[in-house]
């Protein structure tokens, strides 16, 4: 099954980021009540809402206020009842049964009750998704027995698929392949969701236009405008099952084109935005009062660096003779080297360039996972990963701490010892490492990210800090469409046009897989932006055979294979997937460098009413929860909702283990 990956390239990060944030309208009679408007900016139209077969975010932006599945999850990432008021696991972990909530309403435009929601709207969703090839059909053709046969058209019989609906028990039942302790986190993806048949036999093609009455509605909103590149509007659905924890009363979404930031905070001065993200590095800074100036958390997607380990392309580069190349390649090959490299990175110098001195640090990742992602036994996720890292190498990481928002796998002596011991392999390769013969690493930048390009800059004032010219980072300025050729939407490794380049993932589920298993040297999502080809798309012989047996890639496959392999005990899981991100990242595989979120704003909008869930689902694209205020809320009063908001979310996390 072909997956729509959720890598991103740093180039076109810095626009698409300002969608993340929300903004609404700040006037009101009182300081906190229902009833209220939510004005709120967009930055893309939605080209469909079809939400079993769109993997577009900004499908889910609008149509997770417009439907509800089976579960959600709620302010303190928690998976709660949805559309199932309950549910039941077998014994083997195998089988999910649901049950659904009577009487709930299928609405249409106007508010009119179309039909009830019944078990069996899941299977036509569900079907529906694996007829029309959905986006996002990798997240589950492997879970659900037959699943991936019958999308595969090896068998056509839908009925043989392992999903059943009783409607006169009010029951749905899910049959899956292997355990998956994760696989509610799944059920709040779009792809899970209901479709009434008789609707969807009505609109045939035209189900889930861009349009008011393209779908149905059992959700917390109701669309009334769609007007492309301007505006889009709901109200709240009278009929909603929930609507007790619906404070908004009508969303207004007025579009905007990213050309302009520092328009953000000039529309939340005037009123008409309830957040804007905010650019220390802009003139206008120095006139924001300070103490009303949040910093938000970080989020769940990491950014990476990452070296092509069997370069073939060379389109965009500094290497003018194949002696060159060749010191490139056997350098990257280096652990020393590669080690090196991620301790010379001053990542909070480099993260300055997006959100000023103030910020650089509060954005730094160490871990590919984040460091909090998940826990075990009650610890997060990212202290397994410090202490195996300490387990394969005491002498280095004891003195670096992979815990996020710290700049503290930065150590350039540690960086010197790295690259000393590197040059003397090297040498006996034949290689000479000078300043008149420096290693020369190719990245390309989008030639109009100012931002990206800053940053860049910055990366190669560390390395030439770190290794006195000796190690070069060549910045390789490059237009859109070359860019993206580069770096980004090549199709097999050979075409990776890069010694070392910067992208992002985040997370498709409730689990440290999501992450790993993107490198797997068998089918990872990404495996080829490491210039290496993963065995199931393999064909012909394998040109990076040798650069495979250099890094011993295979280790990792089989640490991998050890933590896919638990599916009965989730803290052993964790435990085994964190032995293999500390290989991951004690090999210099990847750099992480820093995350989403961790950005300045202002806000009225109360903190921490809206949902939470970690990056994972669509579910925390819905106005439901979110609560608005008359005020800005100040820099004292976010840290005091944080503390309290980290409590909260300790508890019930631990509640949720029990």
């Amino acid at each position: 099954m072909t997956k729509k990956t959720k890598l991103m390239g740093i180039g076109l990060m810095s626009v698409a980021a300002l969608g993340i944030f929300a903004a609404c309208g700040n006037k009101s009679d009182s300081s906190e009540s229902d009833g209220k408007d939510y004005s709120f900016y967009y930055l893309t139209d939605p080209e469909t809402l079809d939400y079993t077969f769109s993997g577009q975010k900004y499908t889910a932006e609008n149509t997770a206020n417009f439907v509800d599945g089976l579960v959600s999850y709620d302010q303190y990432r928690q998976i709660v009842p949805a559309l199932a008021k309950s549910w039941d696991v077998s014994e083997d972990g195998k089988t999910y049964t649901y049950h659904i909530r009577k009487n709930v309403p299928w609405v249409d435009a106007d508010g009119n009750e179309y039909d009830t929601v019944k078990p069996s709207d899941w299977v036509t969703g569900l079907k529906h998704a694996a007829d029309t090839n959905s986006e996002t059909l990798y997240l589950v053709s492997d879970s659900i027995t037959g699943l991936a046969d019958y999308a595969s058209g090896k068998d056509k019989d839908f009925s043989k698929v392992g999903i059943k609906a009783d409607d006169k028990a009010g029951t749905l039942t899910y049959t899956l392949n292997a355990p998956e302790s994760f696989w509610n986190s799944k059920a709040t993806y779009g792809i899970l969701y209901p479709i009434n048949a008789e609707f969807l036999k009505e609109k045939g093609k035209d189900f889930g236009k861009v349009a008011t009455d393209g779908i149905l509605y059992n959700g917390a909103f109701i669309a009334t405008k769609f007007d492309n590149k301007s505006a889009i509007e709901y109200k709240a659905n009278d009929t909603y099952w929930d609507k007790k924890n619906v404070h908004i009363k009508n969303v207004k979404l007025s579009f905007f084109d990213g050309k302009k930031p520092e328009d953000l905070y000039q529309n939340y001065m005037a009123g008409k935005y309830n957040q804007a993200q905010l650019y220390p590095t802009m003139p206008y800074y120095k006139n924001v009062k300070k103490s009303d100036v949040i910093w938000t958390a970080q989020e769940a997607t990491t950014y990476f660096g990452m070296f092509n380990l069997n370069r073939q392309t060379y389109k965009n580069t500094a290497h003018d003779t194949d002696a060159k190349k060749t010191a490139t390649k056997q350098a990257v090959l280096n652990k020393d080297f590669r080690q090196a490299i991620g301790f010379a990175i001053d990542k909070a110098k480099y993260n300055a360039q997006r959100v000023g001195e103030e910020g650089g640090e509060k954005l730094v990742r160490n871990t590919l996972v984040p460091y909090d992602f998940v826990t075990i036994a009650g610890k997060d996720y990212g202290t397994a990963v410090q202490a195996d890292l300490q387990a394969i190498d005491g002498d280095v990481w004891s003195k670096l701490s992979v815990d996020q928002g710290k700049n503290s796998t930065y150590n350039v002596d540690l960086a010197k010892a790295s690259f000393a011991k590197a040059k003397e392999a090297l040498k006996a390769q034949g290689i000479e490492v000078s300043k008149e013969n420096p290693i020369i690493l190719d990245a390309p930048v989008l030639d109009t990210s100012t931002i990206n390009i800053a940053a860049a800059a910055s990366m190669e004032n560390s390395l030439e800090k770190a290794f006195d010219g000796e190690v070069k980072l060549n910045s390789i300025k490059l237009a859109m469409d070359p860019y993206l050729q580069a770096v980004f939407s090549f199709k097999t490794a050979a075409e990776a046009d890069y010694d070392w380049n910067i992208s992002g993932w985040g997370p498709d589920y409730a689990d440290p897989a999501t992450y790993l298993n993107i490198l797997s040297p068998k089918q990872g999502d990404i495996t080829i932006k490491i210039g290496l080809e993963p065995s199931v798309t393999l064909e012909g012989e394998d040109k990076g055979a040798a650069a495979k047996a250099a890094v011993d890639i295979d280790a990792y496959q089989k640490l991998l294979d050890e933590a896919n392999a638990i599916t009965n005990n989730t803290d052993a899981r964790y435990e085994a997937f964190a032995k293999a991100e500390a290989w991951l990242i004690d090999n210099g595989i990847v750099t992480p460098i820093y995350s989403l979120g961790a950005v300045p704003m202002m806000q009225n909008e109360v903190p921490f009413t809206k949902i939470d869930s970690n990056t994972v689902g669509s579910t925390a694209y819905s106005y439901k929860y979110r609560k608005v205020s008359d005020k800005t809320v100040t820099a004292k009063e976010y840290e005091k909702a944080l503390k309290e908001w980290k409590a909260k979310v300790e508890e019930k996390s631990k509640a949720a283990t029990k």
